[in-house]
């Protein structure tokens, strides 16, 4: 079989072979004794004639689903380096979380399993913790001197023991060994050792026997990966297939080897008549008879009859329970038919009423209404660009007025806008975007009046120096920062409809701010105070949002971009959602907007502006 890779093992089979110390050689009464306690059951025991080994003995524990039947052959070694056998059936497959391995179960680890070349324990852990001298380890790690796979693990040992490596420890203990190595270790070792046998930082390496190594590589599993059980079950089948398959070694057994050992009669002797629970024949004891085994034994079954009893008495309690609860399903399961009966009922009746107030509609003049409502909102839309082109020929007409009347010798418009450079090349005014005087607004408009003349700017920045002197209502937060708005195309017109945007936002706020009658209709929100006085300033209700989407609103990043500082008496967290803004400009590919929060009515009794700039990120940008 030398060279031929093993075919893996079934799920329900557990095989390992060994090496233990002169305990092994007392396995027998071991077994007596976890008999006689009733951890196992021994059904037979053999041996070869004319000599003391091997032996066999054959048990089984557990029963239904985790029954298992096994088998433990001794043989003798050289020195005390007795060799064992074991092979396990069981009735489902191998777990390392709810199964003991059976060289456990079977005792021998009181027989200190260990390595016969390496002579590391392979049932306790072997720290190689501040070793002074680690050349003994090159051995053991590269030149083959051990016949046992080894896990050798690096890592923080402040850190407590990952569970899964733990299970590890429980399903190998007897067949591999465990070894964890500190960084000063690791780092003098892998200084010894050629690159592919070094230990490897922060990770488990299973360093399989020498004679086992043509098969497959050492599995390595780094730290990040030391919670996934998976990743340990392979590690598990690994130790399992080179313990029980011995092409190399010290214990050299080929498959019939393991049938014969398993299998073939050795003068078996039958210690139990039935292996499933019924009378059993026990061993003699070497006290005074069997009297006090045998007491013993009497009263652990009047116990068991204790425990039965009670067993029984709670399977009653419990079948009670249970039904109980199916009559109180049942119940409701009545009340549920109960329920969508009249569900459907009133389905129906609610069907009939809609479809009778449909047809009153379809008789109605509504839907016509509607209609008409509809086509007028598309047809605002379509006009929206050519009133957008209207006002740029206009601001043009006006600057040609203003380079003729400078021609001919007119006066300048005092506190004109001056929206960019005219025909002759030289900033204007524009007298003719002056507004409106207090008459035409009549008295709720006094404060949009007196603030109509704009500033002579051509760029935002100083559009925004001329709102802080000018507009007392409005506060800007620190990130307000309009630059991306200079140099582009239509900025002057940018900047003119953004001046009477900040004059109508101040009027607003200092008109809301100290008003009397608050139930006035123009007062209670901007988008009613521009449809009210927005005229004056050539500004549209139209261009007024009051809110945001349900899909802004409710997507974190697009209503993060629309949160900015405010003061905490505005807001105590010192943030705001700022979800009302104006379109500068409707459409586009910068489409500036102008986010406001509205706390006229709150302790600043101002309007904070938020964001002066290119469209913030949405559904429609994106």
């Amino acid at each position: 079989m030398s060279g031929t890779a093993p075919e893996p093992l079934r799920r329900t089979a557990f095989c390992a072979a060994g090496h233990a110390g002169p305990e092994l050689l007392d396995a027998g009464s071991a077994l007596v004794r976890l008999h006689e306690a009733g951890e196992l059951r021994l059904i037979d025991e053999g041996r070869e004639p004319g000599a003391e080994l091997p032996r066999r003995w054959r048990v089984s524990w557990g029963r239904g689903t985790g029954e298992v039947r096994a088998a433990l052959v001794a043989a003798p070694g050289s020195g005390d380096a007795h060799a064992f056998w074991v092979y396990a059936e069981a009735a489902r497959p191998w777990s390392l979380r709810d199964q003991v391995s059976p060289v456990q179960k079977l005792g021998l680890l009181a027989a200190r399993p260990r390595d016969p070349r390496g002579a590391y324990s392979l049932t306790e852990q072997n720290p190689l913790v501040e070793l002074d001298d680690v050349d003994f380890l090159v051995h053991t790690f590269d030149e083959g001197v051990r016949d046992s796979p080894v896990l050798v693990y690096n890592d923080d040992f402040a850190r407590p023991l990952p569970p899964e490596l733990l299970r590890f420890r429980n399903a190998t203990r007897g067949l591999c060994g465990l070894l964890p190595a500190d960084d000063s270790v690791r780092d003098r070792v892998d200084a010894l050792l050629p690159p592919a046998r070094r230990i490897p930082a922060r990770a488990a390496r299973l360093y399989l026997p020498p004679w086992w190594v043509d098969h497959e590589p050492d599995p390595v599993l780094p730290r990040d990966r030391f919670h996934r059980a998976g990743e340990w079950r392979k590690l598990v089948d690994a130790v399992l297939r080179a313990s029980s398959w011995r092409a190399g070694g010290a214990i050299r057994t080929t498959g019939d080897a393991w049938q014969a050992l398993l299998f073939d009669p050795m003068h078996d002797r039958r210690v139990t008549a039935d292996t499933r629970g019924g009378a059993l024949r026990w061993l003699p004891a070497a006290d005074d008879g069997g009297a006090r085994v045998l007491r013993d034994r009497l009263s652990a079954a009047a116990g068991q009859e204790d425990a039965a009893r009670d067993q029984a008495d709670s399977a009653a309690r419990a079948l009670d329970e249970r039904s109980a609860a199916a009559e109180r399903a049942r119940r409701r399961e009545r009340r549920s038919a109960d329920s969508r009966r009249r569900l459907a009922e009133l389905v129906g009746r609610l069907r009939g009423e809609r479809d009778e107030a449909e047809a009153l509609l379809r008789r109605g003049s509504v839907p016509a209404a509607w209609r008409a409502a509809h086509d007028a909102e598309l047809e605002s839309a379509l006009y929206a660009e050519e009133l957008d082109a209207a006002e740029d020929r206009l601001l043009l007409a006006r600057r040609r007025v203003a380079a003729l009347r400078r021609t001919t010798g007119a006066g300048k418009g005092a506190g004109s806008f001056d929206a960019g450079p005219s025909d002759a090349g030289q900033p204007e005014s524009d007298p003719s975007d002056a507004g409106t005087a207090d008459g035409e607004l009549g008295g709720p408009g006094r404060a949009v009046a007196a603030a109509d003349a704009g500033p002579a700017v051509n760029r935002f920045a100083d559009l925004l120096d001329a709102a802080h002197r000018a507009l007392p209502a409005l506060r800007f937060g620190p990130q307000v920062d309009p630059s991306e708005l200079d140099g582009h195309h239509r900025s002057a017109q940018w900047l003119r409809r953004t001046w009477n945007v900040l004059v109508l936002l101040d009027s607003y706020a200092r008109e809301r701010a100290t008003a009397i009658d608050h139930a006035r209709p123009d007062l209670r929100g901007f988008a009613h105070f521009v449809r009210a006085h927005g005229g004056a300033r050539g500004i549209s209700p139209t261009l007024i949002a009051s809110g945001e989407t349900e899909l802004v609103v409710n997507t974190p990043r697009y209503r993060n971009a629309r949160t900015f500082p405010v003061p905490v008496e505005v807001d105590p967290s010192g943030h705001a959602f700022f979800a009302a803004h104006v379109k500068i400009e409707r459409s586009g590919g910068v489409a500036p907007r102008l986010h406001y929060y509205d706390d006229t009515r709150g302790r600043s009794a101002s309007v904070h502006i938020g964001h002066l700039g290119p469209h913030l990120p949405s559904p429609e940008t994106n």
